[in-house]
C-alpha cells in the first residue's frame, strides 16, 4: 500500500468518524426558564427545532413558544404524542404550547409529517406532581376556546397554501421549460442513436446556462430545507437531494469549466439529471399542495354551517351568545326554523329536524324529550329546549378528519412506528399499548396575542 493509499485510507476514516460524531453524538439540553409558576422556553423552527432537546421541572406547567419563521407543510404541526397535544404552528407566527408535565421522563414531539423531532426531558421534582381536580372529558372541547382558533388556523393555513401553489407553479414551469430540451437531446442522442440532434443542444456551455436557474431557483424550497437540515445535525429527503443534485451539477460544472483536469472518459456531464430530479420533486410537491388546499377548502365550507349564536337559559332569563361561548351542560332554547347550534339532549318541546347535511337522507326527523340532536342541523315548526352535550365536537372532528386526508402514506407509517397504537387528536383520547394508566386530555387554544395551546392531564 503506498503512501498516498493511507493518506486516502486515513481520510476516509476520518471523515466517517467525524460524520458520526456530528450526527449522532449526544445534543447539549436546554433549560426552561423558571418564571412565577411556569417554565418558558423558546423554540425556533427554521429547518428544524432549536433548541431541539428541551429541559424542563416536572409538576410545573411549561409554556413553549415556538416561532415559526419558514412555511410549508413539513412544520405546520407539532404533536406531542405523550401528552395527547397536536397544535398548529401558523407561518412567521409565535405560536405558544402549553403542557402540564405530571411525570417524569424523556418524551419525543415531531412535526405532522414525523421528519423534524425533538426531545423534552422532564426532570423529577422533589415532590409527586399533583393532577388537577376533576376528570375533563376528553371528547368534549370548548368551542368558546376551539371554534374560532380552528376557524383562524383554517384561514391562516388556506393564504399560507395559496402564496405555495403560486411559488411552486412559477417554478416547476420554470424547471419544466428549461429543462425539456436537455433532456430531449441527451436521451435521443445517448439512449437512442440520433443523428440528427443538433449539436447546439449537447453543447455543455448551453446546457450549463439552461441548468443553472433550475438549480438556483426551481431547487432553492429543497436546498434551504435540505442545508437547514444538516445543519440541525439530521438527515432528510431533502437532504439526499440537495447533496446529490449538488454533487452532480458541481461534478458537472468542473467538466465544463475545466475538463484538462480530469480524464477523457471521466468528462460526461449530469445536467439532465440534476434538471430532471428538481422539477419532478417540485411537482409533486404541487399536486401535494392542490389536493391539501381542495381539502381545506371543504372542511372551511363544512365549518361554515354552524351556528354563529345560540340562546341560552342564564338565572332564568333566556340570553342569546355567540356559540363559542356555550358551555357543557347549558341549557339552549332552539326556535323554529334556527340552527341547532352544539350536539344535545332534548329536555323539552317536539320538533321535525332537517339532519340531511349529516345524514343525507331528506325527510326530516322528529324530535322529543329525551332524543338527541346535532348541530348544524336545522330545527323545523317546532320549539325545542336543549341541554348541550357535546361542545366543539364538529370543529375537532373536521380538524382531525382534515389532518387524516392530508396524512400521505409515509407520514402516516412513520407515526404509526412513532406513536403505535395511540390515539392524539385535539380534544381526543391517548391511551398507549404499552401504558399502564389512562391519560385524558383536550387541546384549548388561549385567547391572547399569540395562539395558545394547552393540554389538561385528568384521571
Amino acid at each position: 500500500m503506498s503512501a498516498a493509499d493511507i493518506i486516502v485510507l486515513s481520510a476516509s476514516v476520518a471523515a466517517v468518524a467525524g460524520l458520526g460524531w456530528f450526527f449522532f453524538a449526544p445534543r447539549k439540553a436546554h433549560t426552561a426558564r423558571m418564571g412565577v409558576g411556569v417554565q418558558r422556553v423558546e423554540v425556533v423552527v427554521r429547518g428544524g427545532y432549536r433548541p431541539d432537546v428541551i429541559r424542563v421541572r416536572q409538576g410545573v406547567p411549561v409554556e413553549l413558544v415556538f416561532d415559526r419563521q419558514e412555511s410549508g407543510d413539513c412544520t405546520s404541526r407539532v404533536v406531542f404524542g405523550d401528552f395527547a397535544v397536536s397544535a398548529a404552528l401558523p407561518a412567521h407566527t409565535r405560536t405558544t404550547v402549553r403542557l402540564d408535565p405530571l411525570r417524569a421522563g424523556s418524551f419525543g414531539f415531531a412535526c405532522g409529517m414525523n421528519m423534524i423531532h425533538g426531545t423534552l426531558i422532564v426532570d423529577p421534582a422533589d415532590e409527586p406532581a399533583i393532577p388537577p381536580a376533576g376528570p375533563v372529558d376528553p371528547a368534549v372541547a370548548s368551542p368558546a376556546q376551539a371554534g374560532p382558533a380552528a376557524v383562524d388556523v383554517e384561514a391562516a393555513q388556506a393564504r399560507e397554501r395559496r402564496a405555495e401553489l403560486a411559488d411552486l407553479t412559477r417554478r416547476v414551469l420554470l424547471g419544466a421549460v428549461l429543462t425539456a430540451p436537455v433532456l430531449f437531446a441527451v436521451m435521443a442522442h445517448e439512449l437512442f442513436g440520433a443523428g440528427w440532434v443538433p449539436s447546439l443542444l449537447l453543447n455543455h456551455w448551453l446546457q450549463l446556462a439552461l441548468i443553472t436557474p433550475v438549480m438556483l431557483y426551481t431547487g432553492a424550497p429543497i436546498h434551504r430545507t435540505g442545508w437547514l437540515a444538516l445543519a440541525h445535525r439530521s438527515a432528510d429527503m431533502n437532504s439526499l437531494i440537495t447533496l446529490g443534485t449538488a454533487a452532480a451539477y458541481g461534478y458537472s460544472l468542473l467538466v465544463t469549466v475545466a475538463p484538462g483536469v480530469l480524464p477523457a472518459d471521466l468528462r460526461e456531464v449530469y445536467f439532465e439529471a440534476v434538471g430532471v430530479i428538481l422539477t419532478l420533486i417540485l411537482l409533486g410537491r404541487l399536486l401535494e399542495a392542490r389536493a391539501k388546499a381542495g381539502t381545506g377548502e371543504a372542511i372551511r365550507a363544512l365549518l361554515g354551517l354552524a351556528a354563529r349564536t345560540a340562546r341560552v337559559v342564564r338565572d332564568g332569563a333566556e340570553v342569546e351568545i355567540p356559540v363559542d361561548e356555550v358551555a357543557l351542560g347549558d341549557e339552549v332554547v332552539i326556535r323554529p326554523g334556527e340552527k341547532i347550534p352544539v350536539d344535545a339532549i332534548v329536555l323539552a318541546g317536539s320538533s321535525a329536524v332537517d339532519e340531511s347535511m349529516v345524514t343525507g337522507e331528506p325527510m326530516p326527523v322528529t324530535k322529543r324529550a329525551g332524543d338527541t340532536v346535532i348541530g348544524a342541523t336545522i330545527n323545523g315548526t317546532g320549539s325545542l329546549r336543549v341541554r348541550a352535550a357535546k361542545v366543539g365536537h364538529i370543529v375537532a372532528s373536521l380538524k382531525q378528519a382534515g389532518r387524516h386526508h392530508e396524512c400521505r402514506i409515509e407520514e402516516c407509517a412513520g407515526l404509526s412506528r412513532r406513536f403505535g397504537n395511540q390515539d392524539y387528536r385535539e380534544g381526543g383520547r391517548h391511551a398507549g399499548a404499552d401504558n399502564r394508566e389512562e391519560s385524558r386530555a383536550h387541546c384549548q387554544p388561549g385567547r391572547g396575542g399569540d395562539r395558545e395551546w394547552r393540554a389538561v392531564p385528568g384521571k
